[in-house]
Parts: C-alpha cells; sequence; structure tokens
C-alpha cells in the first residue's frame, strides 16, 4: 500500500510522529502520531485547509511511504461518529477516539474518513505501535502548491 504525506524537507523522513506531541488535531491530542492519505490530492487538500498564506513554505515536500500490505489496521467509518464530526473545531469525541487507538497501540494504521474529501481516507500511523517499523519512505519529491490554490486569499 502506498500513503502520501507533506512535510516540511526537514521532516521528509521522520517517522517519528514527534509533530504530533507539539500540538493536536482532529484525531489525537499531544502524542505521537503521523498523518497521511491514500492519495495525493487528498493529501494536498488535507495539508493546504490548515495553511495560513504565510504558512506555505517553499521547501515542502510530498512522501510516498511503503506500507506492507500485511499491516494490521483498524477503520473508523462515518456510521461511527456524530453528525457534527466535520465541525470545526472538530467534536472532542474524535481525539478521544484517536488517543484511545494511539494509546492502545492495537494497530499500526487507522483509517479515517476525510473531512474535505468525503470519498477518500486518511491514515493515522502509530509510530509507537512496534510494526510502524515496516511503514518507509520511498520516495521524497519537492512540492508546490499551484498557485491558482490561493490565489483568492489576497483578494478583499
Amino acid at each position: 500500500m502506498i500513503l502520501y504525506r507533506i512535510t516540511r524537507k526537514k521532516y521528509a523522513h521522520d517517522l517519528s510522529g514527534r509533530g504530533g506531541l507539539l500540538s493536536s488535531a482532529r484525531w489525537h491530542n499531544h502524542l505521537p502520531v503521523i498523518y497521511t492519505s491514500v492519495n495525493s490530492a487528498t493529501c494536498i487538500l488535507e495539508k493546504l485547509v490548515h495553511l495560513l498564506p504565510e504558512e506555505i513554505h517553499h521547501d515542502l515536500t510530498l512522501s510516498i511511504l511503503n506500507v506492507d500490505e500485511s499491516l494490521s489496521s483498524e477503520a473508523v467509518s462515518i456510521d461511527q461518529l456524530p453528525p457534527t464530526w466535520k465541525h470545526y473545531p472538530a467534536p472532542d469525541v474524535l481525539q478521544r477516539i484517536g488517543n484511545a487507538w494511539l494509546i492502545a497501540k492495537s494497530s499500526p494504521l487507522l483509517f479515517v474518513p476525510s473531512v474535505i474529501d468525503p470519498y477518500s481516507q486518511n491514515v493515522l500511523i502509530n509510530p509507537l505501535h512496534p510494526d510502524a517499523a515496516r511503514i518507509t519512505v520511498n520516495k521524497v519529491e519537492p512540492f508546490t502548491y499551484d498557485g491558482r490554490l490561493t490565489a483568492n486569499w489576497w483578494k478583499k
């Protein structure tokens, strides 16, 4: 299986999940975690939606991760979530789901629905699960957002 991730160049090969300790997001609260997507387009949009114009760095990379097909995984379906799961900020229950999965270390992968793309999924990687070591960075490419995606941000 292939997963996609956008990071700054200096973090492209870092699969420690260290960034998750520094901040919270929809599916975790200050625990090591790596957010990825099952396709590059979803990955690109998922990253963009969280950036302010001044945060779009010129040293972004698209990392392509190889995941051993035999790794165990779990999935959260939309049916399991409250009707407000897409809201921003996200309801606390989503962090409780993610934190419980991270702490339990029951699998290295957790498939979760994408808010941005209802037909795609994001995949959380638990770097503390022993089998996470079987996830590797296969390729890192420079990445630049197409200016058309952000052209209207500066219009008043």
